[in-house]
C-alpha cells in the first residue's frame, strides 16, 4: 500500500532572520540534498513521488517497509553529518502514514474566473501528515501512524542484542505527545541500534548538546531530543541486562523483547 513520508526542517525562521534569505537558502537546498541522496539509494526509488519545497518534504513510497527506511536513513544521515560546531546542523520531525490512493501530494486547482491564479491544495493524506507534523511536539523525532504497522514489519527492523532484541517503533512513556495527537501514533526510535552503532549516536548527541548551547531555539530541539535518546538507551540496556541473564542461564530461545526500559 501507498504509504506517506513527511519531513520538516527545523529552525528555519532563525535562519531566515540571522542570515536573510541567502541563509534560507542554502538551509533549503542542503535540506534538499539530503531527502534526495538518501532516497536514490533506496531499491524502490524509481517509483517514488513527492515534492521537497523550501523546509519540508512529503514523499508518497510504494510500500510502508519503504517508507520506513527512507525516514530512519534521512534522520540518521541528518544528525551524523555534521563534525563540529562550525558545520551546518539539520534538525528534523516528520511523520509516516497511510498515502491513500492519491497519486501526487498536492494539486493545482484554477480559481474561478482568474485564469492567473490558482490555488495550491495539498491530498488528504499530506493534510493528515501535517496536522501530525505541526501538532507541537518537540525534538527530533519520526512518529508513524500504527495503522501501517503489523507484525511483520516489526520483525523486519527489529534490532538484534544476543538472543534477544528490540522493536524500534514505541509509545514513549516519558517523552510528551501533544494533546491533539490521536493516541495512534508511536515513535520510530532511528537512532536504536545495536551496541557499536548506538555508542556513534550518543556521542553524537552529547556533541550536538553542547554545539547549540549558545542558540536557545536550537538548545530546546536538543534537550527534548536528548531525552528520546535517555529513553532508547533505557530500553537498549533494559533488553541487554535481560539477554545476559538469559546466557547464563544457557536457556530460552531466540525471540523478540518487549521490555519498557523502566
Amino acid at each position: 500500500m501507498n504509504t506517506l513520508l513527511v519531513v520538516d526542517l527545523l529552525g528555519t525562521r532563525s535562519r531566515w532572520q540571522a542570515g536573510g534569505s541567502a541563509a534560507a537558502d542554502r538551509a533549503f537546498a542542503a535540506f534538499a540534498q539530503l531527502v534526495a541522496d538518501t532516497a536514490r539509494n533506496l531499491d524502490t526509488a524509481a517509483e517514488l513521488i513527492g515534492d521537497i519545497e523550501a523546509d519540508f518534504a512529503a514523499v508518497i513510497c510504494p510500500t510502508t517497509e519503504s517508507a520506513l527506511a527512507l525516514g530512519r536513513r534521512i534522520f540518521r544521515r541528518a544528525f551524523l553529518e555534521p563534525r563540529d560546531d562550525l558545520d551546518p546542523r539539520q534538525w528534523l520531525r516528520g511523520a509516516i502514514c497511510d498515502g491513500g490512493d492519491d497519486a501526487a501530494v498536492r494539486m493545482r486547482v484554477a480559481m474561478a474566473e482568474l485564469p492567473g491564479l490558482r490555488r495550491m491544495q495539498f491530498s488528504p493524506s499530506v493534510m493528515d501528515a501535517l496536522a501530525v507534523v505541526r501538532s507541537g511536539f518537540r525534538g527530533m523525532r519520526l512518529l508513524v501512524a500504527d495503522a501501517v504497522l503489523n507484525d511483520q514489519l516489526r520483525g523486519m527492523f527489529r534490532i538484534p542484542l544476543g538472543r534477544l532484541g528490540v522493536i524500534p517503533f514505541r509509545r514513549l512513556k516519558h517523552t510528551p505527545y501533544p494533546r491533539g495527537l490521536a493516541d495512534d501514533y508511536q515513535d520510530l526510535l532511528w537512532m536504536a541500534d545495536t551496541p557499536p552503532e548506538w555508542r556513534q549516536y550518543a556521542m553524537k548527541m552529547k556533541q550536538r548538546v553542547l554545539w547549540s548551547a549558545l542558540d536557545l531555539g536550537e538548545l530546546e530541539q536538543a534537550a527534548a531530543t536528548q531525552v528520546v535518546f535517555h529513553e532508547c538507551d533505557s530500553i537498549l540496556q533494559s533488553v541487554a541486562r535481560k539477554n545476559e541473564l538469559q546466557q547464563r542461564s544457557d536457556g530460552g530461545a531466540d525471540g523478540y523483547a518487549d521490555d519498557d526500559g523502566d
